[in-house]
């Protein structure tokens, strides 16, 4: 938080709501601050100690965001995360100068483990390896739409702006973490939690067919079950039920659009244990039936 008074003349403008006597609590969220800043040439927000969860979306312009004396170019497109207790310091190029959107946030103490913000707080505590990403999920929007609420209280606002605050939290889960499991290539001295969640990732994701039961994972690669889940939980946050899951329900969606077999084939090469149950799974994730889905999407190419 910029608390020099003479800084101020080198923004064109700083809207900077803020919530630190009163936070605004929503669910497993607390919004601490929200703001929008026009930079002029050469502005440094000088080092300090983050407090908060900090996402940063960088509008237009360009310059360096820094977290622990380590510097990153930052362009337009780009979002930033930084987590508390990280030193952080930023400045506008000169030519150039950005104009970046920021809101800062903690999860509750209180949050349950079932909860899926919890798995979302795991994984944003491993942005620190990688805090810099180019935005593929057009988070601009809900950035422009919370402000939007909170600058101009209309009928409902808290409603509308609870909803973008846990928008742009889920879009930031998927911009940074969606294809989590490439941070999982493998190296000669990874140790041996992530060479584990290495090769529970490579067999699943080259034996998609042959995986009757999840324990067949575990037996193929010489673990118990009980600590090949574990172990796959607390290093990605996810089970190894959902990442298998996830990983069948990306390869039905594949074997549909190329329309060389049935829903009822499909089912069968997959291990669900009925067409039923495939259809069933498929509606709850997608929104619609394996066989409608296939009229939709057949012959498309990814």
């Amino acid at each position: 938080m910029e608390n020099e008074k003479n800084s101020f003349m080198y923004k064109k403008f700083h809207f900077d709501n803020v919530f630190w006597d009163v936070p605004k609590k929503y669910d497993s969220i607390i919004l601490y601050q929200v703001g929008d800043v026009s930079c002029q040439s050469g502005y440094v927000f000088r080092e300090h100690e983050q407090i908060c969860y900090e996402i940063s979306y960088i509008e237009s312009g360009k310059g360096y965001f820094y977290t622990n004396g380590k510097k990153y170019a930052v362009k337009k497109g780009d979002i930033y995360i930084n987590l508390p207790g990280e030193m952080h310091k930023i400045e506008a190029d000169n030519i150039e100068p950005f104009r970046y959107l920021y809101i800062g946030f903690m999860f509750d103490n209180d949050i349950s483990v079932e909860d899926e913000i919890n798995h979302i707080k795991k994984m944003m505590d491993k942005a620190t390896v990688s805090p810099l990403k180019e935005d593929r999920v057009k988070i601009s929007q809900p950035f422009f739409s919370l402000l939007s609420e909170i600058k101009n209280i209309n009928d409902y606002s808290q409603i509308m702006a609870k909803s973008y605050v846990y928008q742009i939290i889920i879009l930031i889960y998927r911009n940074y973490f969606s294809n989590w499991e490439y941070e999982y290539e493998f190296q000669e001295d990874m140790g041996t939690a992530k060479n584990m969640v290495y090769n529970a990732i490579n067999y699943i994701d080259n034996n998609l067919t042959r995986i009757g039961d999840l324990k067949d994972i575990s037996d193929a690669l010489g673990y118990s079950y009980s600590y090949l889940s574990h172990t796959f939980s607390e290093e990605t946050g996810l089970t190894l039920h959902g990442y298998y899951a996830q990983k069948r329900l990306q390869k039905a969606i594949e074997m549909l659009k190329e329309g060389k077999k049935s829903v009822t084939q499909i089912a069968f090469v997959l291990n669900f244990q009925s067409i039923h149950s495939f259809s069933r799974t498929f509606k709850k994730e997608i929104g619609v039936s394996p066989s409608e889905y296939q009229r939709l999407h057949e012959g498309e190419q990814d």
